[in-house]
């Protein structure tokens, strides 16, 4: 006699699929340097991030009215923002924000004094076209470019 389970399974098959249940993990820790460009039609300024390889690299690009008014902090959540904007190409693959899935970045300026340079820490959770997820974290990352 076939058990309840067996009679189901034979009536309704049941596919099952290797769930990924961990994310990359993006540990940003050098400055590349930043410029100038456009978002939405706007004056931007776009700053460069990696992990000290040439290959893996996060941008930030906010337009500068958005950065001047954000007090310190830019925040963008599942695209809600469309004056900030962050992405990163990180082991050929390249991670972006979404508002199909729960995605966000987050940045917080650290303003200069006479004893520290500027930084930023940044913080996010992106996805990738295949569904992977990524996610971003670093320490208070100086925007003072090293000299090699």
């Amino acid at each position: 006699m076939r058990s309840l389970f067996q009679t189901a399974s034979i009536i309704f098959p049941v596919i099952i699929l290797p769930i990924k249940t961990h994310a990359t993990v993006i540990e940003l820790n050098t400055y590349l340097g930043g410029s100038e460009g456009k978002l939405a039609n706007k004056p931007a300024l776009i700053y460069k991030f990696s992990d000290g390889s040439q290959q893996n690299r996060c941008s930030i690009i906010t337009t500068e009215n958005y950065l001047v008014n954000a007090k310190n902090r830019l925040e963008n959540i599942n695209l809600s923002e469309p004056n900030f904007y962050f992405d990163c190409v990180w082991d050929g693959r390249y991670y972006f924000l979404s508002n199909r899935h729960r995605t966000y970045a987050e940045v917080i300026i650290k303003q200069p004094d006479m004893n520290f340079p500027m930084s930023m820490h940044i913080e996010a959770k992106l996805i990738n076209i295949i569904g992977e997820h990524a996610e971003v974290i670093s320490g208070d990352i100086s925007l003072r470019r090293s000299k090699k």
